[in-house]
């Protein structure tokens, strides 16, 4: 997924915001892990957010 820099921005300023929504800062951060020209596996994106619980 490709972004625009203006969508970018908004994108990143929503993570660091103090007063965003913790769910959107989250979405953003989710976005922001998918866009550019590699994707990687949601799978990776959820591990390197610390989204994915341990399996025991």
């Amino acid at each position: 997924m490709l972004l625009a820099e203006d969508e970018r921005v908004v994108l990143v300023r929503w993570t660091r915001r103090a007063k965003t929504a913790q769910a959107l800062a989250l979405r953003a951060r989710i976005v922001l892990a998918c866009a550019g020209p590699h994707v990687p596996p949601i799978v990776e994106v959820a591990r390197n957010l610390g989204l994915v619980r341990p399996i025991m």
